[in-house]
């Protein structure tokens, strides 16, 4: 793995909600003869309503491009300006009891208790086969220091649809259980 100062470096550039928007930049950096990648392109295109769940569609430049690629990405009309892009460590407004931090960025308790929510979900999905997992998220999630009100609801969420889908495996264990004695 390269070091961190290695100009050679593929970092993230920014996360876009659509795959779209990211092919779109994309362009835009190539047009500046800037070389950039989309490594969950494949992944976006199969499983385009997961999109959320992976946190966005990844646009990566070399770290020797990312002040220029910055630069692009601040013009009017590239990613920035289109619905479902954000810029890395950065939401979009309505994120934090309908407005932005003070710095833009949103804490990592947030994103915990943000985590937590996705997985449960998920895990209704997947008819509760991670739903211990998602538990887990959970509790961690609300044990941070750093968590907001934003953050608290949606670890709570995932608490509680976790623990409801526990019970649910458990009842449907014991049913099976109990069936075949």
């Amino acid at each position: 793995m390269p070091a961190p100062s290695d100009p050679s470096a593929i970092v993230t550039l920014t996360r876009c909600g659509e795959l779209t928007t990211a092919q779109l930049l994309r362009g835009r950096l190539d047009a500046e003869g800037i070389e950039c990648f989309i490594p969950d392109e494949h992944l976006a295109a199969q499983t385009w309503h997961l999109t959320r769940a992976i946190g966005g569609i990844r646009v990566q430049v070399r770290q020797a491009d990312m002040e220029r690629a910055q630069q692009v990405l601040a013009l009017p009309g590239t990613c920035e300006d289109a619905p479902g892009a954000t810029a890395v460590g950065q939401h979009k407004p309505n994120g934090v009891n309908g407005t932005d931090t003070d710095d833009g960025s949103i804490s990592v308790g947030d994103r915990a208790g943000y985590r937590a929510l996705r997985v449960a979900l998920v895990s209704l999905w997947l008819m509760g086969l991670i739903h211990p997992y998602s538990l887990l998220l959970a509790v961690r999630a609300l044990g941070r220091p750093d968590l907001t009100a934003w953050g608290r609801r949606r670890a709570a969420v995932a608490l509680l649809v976790s623990l409801a889908g526990c019970a649910w495996m458990a009842f449907l264990v014991y049913r099976f259980w109990k069936l075949s004695r």
